[in-house]
């Protein structure tokens, strides 16, 4: 994101590489050290791609020896942009004026969001939060979120937990509500482990914490004990309560081939018709004269008011097609690798934006036709879970 950013403000251009040697010349950019991403194969022969401006004025001495042209096709980035505003001065002024004005009113809270609870109405918890000072448009420099925190539970006893996080212009207040013991049947149980990881917060609500910060933990060990000993040295059930953060880990694989087959089209093509009605069918035009080739089909049925009469004629176009194989360079293949494995994690319902670190490896597999990339992600949850006693 910075990377892009950067390119945005020194510009960039796009470019269209064209000729047989393709590979040869981005193996080359690659060798210096030029990057150039949003590689894209539009043809066997022909790639578009973005690089900054200062790279691509030393493209032209890699083009030696070599079957390619290059070619700008799109201007993109502040020089460009301060270029065109060159001779519109006020418009520039203004566009910088709206630029600070925005930079400006993102050290400000717009927006609130409260979620979590259902007993307690949000505009009582909004009350609360503007005797604070709490309200939009107020400073971030001047909000103490512990200090929030400690408010509104404090203020609301029935909140277990309160957790605030300001991203941007939003502040958004999540609560947790404690279960009251009149509504809810007690069932007497832990707080276990929904998944191996490494303990980073242990807040227990009731019951007896078993591990700590630090500790590693397994699926289904237990976390939290309910059971606890009263004043008489008593040990009671009880039903664990709270919340335990964890850093955790996931991998995934995907892979890609270094080529693809394409389908296309010859120029040929044979039309024929198919005409329905009342339960028969016959064909005007003749057998198709292709092995290979693709359908298109063209309805027309007879109607009166809605209802469909039982005819209808069918334009059936064939064209005939051939199959290409076309490689495809080992940025691209990785990527779409990468992207295949990550489709497996949120398949398992990881979030990309939660997620904290990320360890790629990438090899080619052992017929040299394709790649595989390993993913291992690392994000930070809570894993409690709660295991009743039976």
């Amino acid at each position: 994101m910075i990377e892009r950013l950067w390119a945005w403000i020194t510009g960039y251009v796009i470019i269209k590489l064209k000729g047989a040697d393709l590979e040869q010349l981005l193996n080359r950019i690659a060798r210096q050290g030029y990057g150039i991403w949003d590689l894209e194969r539009v043809t066997a022969n022909i790639m578009i791609g973005k690089i900054r401006i200062k790279h691509f004025k030393n493209i032209r001495p890699l083009l030696r020896g070599l079957n390619i042209r290059v070619g700008i096709v799109g201007r993109r980035g502040l020089p460009f942009l301060a270029a065109k505003l060159q001779k519109r001065k006020m418009l520039m002024l203004g566009l910088i004026a709206v630029l600070f004005c925005l930079y400006y009113l993102t050290g400000f809270i717009w927006f609130v969001e409260i979620s979590g609870s259902d007993e307690i109405s949000v505009e009582d918890i909004a009350a609360v939060l503007a005797e604070r000072g709490v309200v939009p448009g107020v400073r971030k420099v001047d909000l103490n979120q512990r200090s929030l925190e400690n408010t509104l539970l404090t203020q609301f006893p029935d909140f277990s937990w309160v957790g605030i996080n300001i991203k941007g212009v939003l502040m958004n207040i999540e609560v947790v509500e404690r279960t009251s013991p009149e509504l809810a049947e007690v069932q007497y149980g832990d707080i276990v482990a929904a998944e191996n990881g490494l303990i980073t917060q242990i807040l227990p609500f009731r019951g007896t914490p078993v591990v700590s910060a630090g500790s590693t933990v397994k699926k289904g060990d237990v976390l939290i004990f309910g059971e606890y000993y009263d004043q008489y040295g008593r040990r009671m059930p009880g039903a664990a309560e709270g919340i335990v953060r964890a850093r955790v880990w996931f991998d995934a694989i995907g892979e890609a081939a270094l080529s693809k087959t394409v389908e296309l089209k010859t120029g040929n093509r044979h039309v024929n018709y198919r005409i329905e009605a009342v339960g028969l069918s016959f064909v005007l035009g003749g057998k198709v004269p292709f092995n290979e080739y693709a359908t298109t089909l063209e309805v027309w049925q007879l109607q009166i008011r809605g209802f469909k009469l039982p005819f209808s004629l069918t334009k059936q176009i064939y064209d005939e097609v051939y199959y290409e194989t076309v490689p495809i360079s080992t940025e691209d293949a990785k990527t779409l690798a990468l992207e295949r494995a990550w489709q497996q994690l949120e398949a398992q319902g990881i979030d990309r934006e939660q997620v904290a670190d990320t360890q790629i490896e990438e090899y080619l597999l052992a017929d040299q036709h394709g790649i595989r990339v390993g993913l291992i992600v690392e994000l930070e949850r809570d894993i409690a879970e709660f295991r009743p006693k039976l």
